[in-house]
């Protein structure tokens, strides 16, 4: 059966990942490492941030072989999982750092430190009242993902979905939360 956009050897290397050939995955790790790498690199300005994030990449395609849906090229599909955990980073370090600056405001003894106050707990009862708004799986794989840290994986093999499934939920609780919260973004 040919995928519509594969090359034969694609399809190939996916057939013998698929069976667990550690050659194939090994082939693939090699010719795309440095790649996705830089990629992430360029993303992240970490080099251990970034390496990171590639071999997650690698143990996930690794970990899901079995089930793997790839399309289009093997390079895309690797570089896209790759764009996605970088800006999944990227979203959750944006998040910790307005937290940090809060805290810094808040610790230095800031003149508004009441205002800062009330406007904290503002801010999470909004989030707690649109988190609440979110269908009961996308809830639940949200609060997993960004309350208690689970991967992708962890969450899918919970609520017996694909890791696909997990990142669906995620950006449709994001985008909600972005809909909805992004008043409190340009009130300050």
């Amino acid at each position: 059966m040919k995928t519509f956009g594969l090359q034969e050897s694609e399809q190939q290397a996916i057939e013998a990942l698929k069976q667990g050939d550690e050659s194939a995955f090994n082939s693939l790790y090699h010719q795309y490492f440095l790649k996705l790498y830089s990629i992430a690199y360029n993303g992240t300005k970490c080099p251990d941030l970034a390496q990171e994030i590639v071999q997650e990449i690698f143990v996930s395609l690794w970990m899901n072989r079995k089930t793997l849906l790839i399309t289009r090229s093997i390079q895309a599909y690797l570089i896209g999982a790759v764009r996605n955990k970088v800006f999944d980073h990227l979203d959750k370090q944006i998040v910790r750092d307005r937290h940090k600056r809060f805290v810094m405001q808040v610790s230095n003894g800031s003149a508004n430190s009441t205002q800062d106050a009330v406007d904290y707990e503002d801010l999470n009862a909004a989030i707690a009242r649109e988190i609440q708004a979110l269908p009961d799986t996308t809830r639940g794989v949200f609060l997993l993902s960004r309350f208690d840290g689970s991967k992708n994986s962890e969450i899918a093999k919970q609520y017996s979905i694909s890791v696909k499934a997990v990142e669906y939920h995620l950006t449709k609780a994001l985008k909600h939360l972005r809909l909805h919260l992004k008043h409190l973004y340009f009130s300050r």
